[in-house]
């Protein structure tokens, strides 16, 4: 590239006559905001691109190239506080077809208590009296304080 001071020198210049040196050199130039525009765009492009994986990973989808396919980008939207628009269509989606998506693995519920008769049960001992605690007691020890053999 030929040094700027070669090109131009140091006498002021009209956007005309600017546009004309640059052209006689062979040097291309462009309109700044068009460019910036384009950047936009391609940023946005993969910040919406990465917000989809982001969801896809958290919504334990099976198959992601199917999923992403059927989520509309043109109702997504990217701001400063994330995207928006792709957790929405993937609950829609979960909703219409769950076979796309990985079982939720929540624990099984805890057997509740069973309901009380009123009876109460005993241990044999006073209350007075500690309870022995059986993984201290030998199987002898065991069998005549608990099972009174």
């Amino acid at each position: 590239m030929p040094d700027l001071m070669e090109l131009f020198g140091e006498e002021r210049l009209t956007y005309a006559e600017l546009c004309e040196r640059m052209k006689a050199a062979g040097l291309e130039y462009g309109d700044v905001g068009a460019a910036k525009a384009e950047f936009a765009r391609q940023l946005n492009d993969v910040r919406r691109s990465a917000a989809l994986e982001r969801e896809l990973d958290r919504a334990k989808v099976r198959n992601r190239s199917i999923v992403s396919k059927i989520i509309d980008m043109d109702r997504v939207t990217v701001g400063e506080d994330g995207a928006h628009g792709i957790a929405e269509q993937l609950d829609d989606l979960r909703r219409s077809d769950p076979y796309l998506f990985e079982p939720d693995e929540r624990p099984a519920p805890a057997p509740s208590a069973p309901a009380t008769s009123g009876v109460r049960f005993s241990s044999g001992m006073r209350h007075t009296e500690a309870a022995p605690d059986p993984d201290t007691m030998s199987d002898a020890e065991y069998y005549r304080a608990v099972k009174k053999l």
